[in-house]
């Protein structure tokens, strides 16, 4: 019998109604040499229960259980007994495609620290959206799921536990530490946001903090890097707190006062960091698309909300709307 050579993580946690797909996907991959580490973050529906009939199903796949505390500690406990030579992280709520080992261990096997791939973002309505990514820290997104590493990457790196946002203190440090990154311009992926409850679409204000104390862990961590990257710092900051949440995130702020004060300590801890964020170029897009995102990022943190929607937030939706016409 051949050694294990991927060990894929599973935390799991409340998703009865899409752990079956999930792991069916994975006994469907056409690379057969893997491990299948589920971890039962304590959950209080039957999760536990449905994954536990593939243990006996499948002597590749094991069952972990654990209290409750989060995704983190599932995916830290997962790191600790993880037996592969290469890592897949996947959400339990997802699920892949079937060639998705067999084209990253061809890659790994050659000698690449980590394989970057493509996604599809499955919507509520079941509609697929394709998602390029790039591989760099900052373009090839801070999930830890659309990678394949190799596993000596995670020696002594866990995710930051009882935090939101905790795959961004972890995940573009161990890209930026990886000595050789490469890109498979394919999908092997599948990310559903379909769930009401799920982190991507919940809007809680009251955790903002957490991602300031996560790229506070981050920015440690890139500190012990032998280059200290100050530039890829600025170009996190600008990303997160510029991008995602000044421009993604505070337009479904409905009470102005509080989305008012959000908008100040963004651009308070942004400019700490990053100064000259107006002319920083962290990321290939476009001037005129850099030009509209700066603009925004101005009229939001000078109360113009109005104003910034317009700019940002609604030419988003009238194209989505011809989409789905």
């Amino acid at each position: 019998m051949e050694a294990v050579k991927v060990s894929i993580i599973i935390p799991v946690y409340n998703i009865e109604k899409y752990v079956e797909r999930c792991l069916d996907s994975i006994l469907a991959q056409t690379y057969p040499h893997f491990e299948v580490i589920v971890v039962d973050d304590g959950a209080t529906d039957k999760s536990a229960q449905l994954a536990a009939k593939y243990v006996l199903r499948d002597t590749r796949v094991r069952l972990l259980h654990k209290t409750n505390g989060g995704q983190a500690s599932a995916r830290n406990l997962g790191l600790e007994q993880a037996n592969g030579d290469y890592l897949l992280m996947v959400d339990g709520d997802d699920y892949l495609l079937p060639d998705l080992l067999e084209k990253c261990v061809e890659k790994l096997e050659l000698g690449t620290d980590i394989v970057v791939f493509d996604y599809f973002s499955l919507n509520h309505k079941q509609q697929q959206n394709y998602v390029a990514v790039g591989i760099s820290a900052i373009t090839a997104g801070t999930a830890p799921w659309n990678k394949m590493y190799r596993s000596a990457l995670w020696q002594d790196v866990f995710f930051p536990e009882g935090l939101w946002y905790e795959d961004l203190g972890v995940v573009p440090f161990v890209l930026a530490k990886a000595g050789n990154v490469c890109k498979i311009d394919e999908v092997f992926y599948v990310y559903d946001q379909s769930r009401e409850d799920s982190q991507t679409n919940t809007v809680n204000t009251a955790r903002y903090k957490d991602i300031l104390q996560v790229l506070a862990h981050l920015q440690q961590q890139i500190a012990t890097l032998p280059d200290v990257q100050t530039d890829l710092m600025a170009g996190m900051y600008l990303e997160q707190l510029g991008y995602v949440m000044t421009l993604s995130k505070s337009s479904t702020i409905k009470n102005k006062s509080e989305r008012r004060f959000f908008l100040q300590v963004m651009q308070q801890e942004l400019e700490k960091v990053c100064p000259h964020w107006v002319e920083l170029t962290h990321k290939p897009e476009s001037r005129q698309l850099k030009k509209i995102r700066r603009l925004a990022m101005r009229c939001y943190f000078r109360g113009y909300f109005l104003l910034g929607d317009m700019l940002y937030v609604w030419p988003k939706k009238l194209k989505q709307i011809g989409v789905n016409k």
